[in-house]
């Protein structure tokens, strides 16, 4: 596998969120979303995974907690855990969920020790890096080993027309391609939530 992101590759999503946080109020904004909603939809897809209720879940990339705040609006009751590369991300995080747990931890330098029914990965892997699919596959083969149950992960779609070119696309086949080998055959890939978006769940 290969190792971490680079410094340069950190350096630039550092940036990113550092700009919309000083630049956005609405704590989807800060995340790198549009809208509320366009982030929503995302959760939703993440979340029809399998039943989530009484589990113990890992949110990589949590950000500012959002997906916390989502399933707790849904009435989901059980363990969460977000992780996140971005000290700011992380405290305030902890500043709008005070009784969630939140860590700042690079996973592929500091892979964590415990497991979590489910693992979700939300607009993380939207980055353009030097070799993405590398860093894809580092990222969910650690997080896939820290999954009892399953993981899933949302990615840009490639396809004809305007894509912005500081963003990573994935072609659909492609993706299917790999999550085949990454999770043995056991998973599938939806789409059509959102015209630009796709999420791949992975089972055990």
């Amino acid at each position: 596998m290969a190792g971490p992101l680079s410094f340069y590759d950190k350096l630039y999503i550092r940036f990113f969120y550092l700009v919309r946080s000083w630049k956005y109020d609405l704590p989807e904004n800060k995340a790198g979303w549009r809208s509320r909603r366009n982030q929503e939809l995302r959760f939703q897809a993440l979340a029809a995974i399998g039943d989530l209720q009484d589990q113990s879940l890992l949110d990589l990339g949590c950000g500012l907690g959002c997906l916390y705040g989502y399933l707790k609006g849904q009435g989901w009751r059980g363990q969460y855990t977000g992780i996140d590369i971005l000290d700011f991300m992380v405290r305030g995080a902890r500043a709008r969920f005070p009784e969630a747990r939140f860590e700042e931890r690079d996973i592929l330098r500091n892979p964590p020790d415990e497991k979590w029914d489910y693992v979700f990965v939300n607009g993380v892997f939207n980055h353009k890096v030097k070799d993405n699919w590398a860093w894809i596959e580092s990222m969910v083969g650690r997080a896939f080993a820290s999954a009892r149950r399953g993981m899933a992960f949302t990615m840009l779609k490639k396809e004809p027309g305007w894509m912005d070119q500081d963003l990573f696309y994935a072609d659909p086949l492609e993706l299917e391609q790999k999550v085949t080998l990454w999770s043995g055959g056991k998973y599938k890939i939806v789409a059509g939530y959102l015209p630009e978006d796709m999420a791949a769940y992975l089972y055990r």
